[in-house]
């Protein structure tokens, strides 16, 4: 009754049941779970790969069995989909539109090879378009990708692309493989310690500072980001190009409690949240984890996470927060009760 659909349940809820069937040792439970599936109506599939709680593994198995555009549009414009799932598309795909949806989304394309590499094997991708991946690469710190397939064979290209042969990507790949950053030189009151920042009062800048950092171009705020001082990764944590406040991450020089103000800034990007969130090094710091807790702009899925792990003082406090999802403050009172009847 399942695998056919007769079971209540919501469009999620069925979507991912029948997913699960589809997985089935019994052959036949198998077969029809794929046939409800793949008759289900285009608004149900909208509500699913439009939602970020969708599973992966779901987002990946619509994406190799709808062929619609708008619903693989859907499909790349999840975070939640997985990067091996775009890189299927971007090897699969002839859409133009699709195509360049993969190629603009520099994030996914600064950390994950396999979608640059996925791209170079689409016949269908142009020349003007790969080049961009390639120099967008060169600006992101220097970064170059491994890509064994691109050189290996050469492969026509389908009628009505302009994409080169492989082999004219050798001298680009070896430009690309010369640090971009390296020739970019700073202001040395940008990258300098004066000793007298003051951590406390992070939103208080050095006006000649912000108007030297706001003259800068993207691949000198990057470097900047990575070398500056305390006083540029205070501006540029909140710069408006994700590429570059995520690259303040990067900077070997950024202090525990940086990162705690960080974690209470409700001006960063929610991205920035989460990679504090995920990274081992800072989520086991308290603080770290209170600040997140407490920050409306942590992903909730995130907080959730790290509610257990706070004291009983402050889990209790959580509950006068009146900026905190609906979620959060439901599971403080959930996790308050828990320890309660466990006395």
């Amino acid at each position: 009754m399942a695998a056919r659909g007769l079971v209540p349940a919501t469009p999620k809820d069925l979507t991912l049941i029948l997913y699960s069937l589809t997985m089935d040792d019994d052959r036949d439970v198998a077969e029809e779970a794929r046939k409800t599936l793949g008759g289900m109506p285009p608004g149900v599939f909208s509500t699913v790969l439009s939602d970020t709680g969708t599973r992966p593994g779901l987002l990946d198995y619509f994406a190799r069995m709808l062929e619609d555009e708008s619903h693989l549009q859907q499909i790349l414009l999840n975070n939640s989909a997985s990067d091996s799932t775009v890189a299927y598309l971007a090897e699969k795909t002839h859409s133009q539109a699709l195509i360049g949806l993969i190629a603009n989304n520099h994030e996914r394309v600064a950390r994950a090879d396999c979608i640059v590499e996925a791209l170079s094997k689409n016949p269908a991708v142009t020349r003007s378009t790969l080049d961009g991946v390639l120099e967008f690469l060169k600006l992101y710190l220097g970064k170059t990708s491994e890509l064994p397939d691109l050189l290996e064979e050469e492969a026509p290209p389908a009628p009505g692309t302009d994409i080169a042969p492989q082999q004219d990507y050798a001298a680009l790949l070896e430009e690309v493989n010369e640090s971009f950053l390296d020739s970019i030189d700073l202001d040395a009151e940008l990258v300098e310690d004066t000793g007298e920042e003051d951590v406390n009062t992070p939103d208080t800048h050095n006006p000649n500072v912000m108007v030297k950092i706001s003259m800068l171009n993207i691949g000198q705020k990057i470097k900047l980001a990575i070398l500056g001082n305390r006083e540029a990764r205070t501006i540029l944590i909140k710069d408006p190009n994700r590429i570059v406040s995520k690259a303040v991450l990067k900077n070997p020089r950024l202090t525990d409690s940086e990162i705690v103000l960080i974690s209470q800034s409700k001006i960063v990007n929610e991205d920035i949240l989460r990679e504090i969130a995920e990274s081992r090094k800072w989520a086991r710091l308290y603080q770290v984890k209170l600040a997140l807790v407490n920050n409306p702009k942590t992903p909730p899925h995130m907080s959730i996470n790290l509610l257990r792990q706070l004291r009983e003082f402050d889990l209790r406090s959580l509950r006068w927060n009146r900026n905190l999802p609906g979620v959060i403050s439901t599971a403080v009172k959930q996790i308050i009760q828990e320890r309660r009847e466990k006395k």
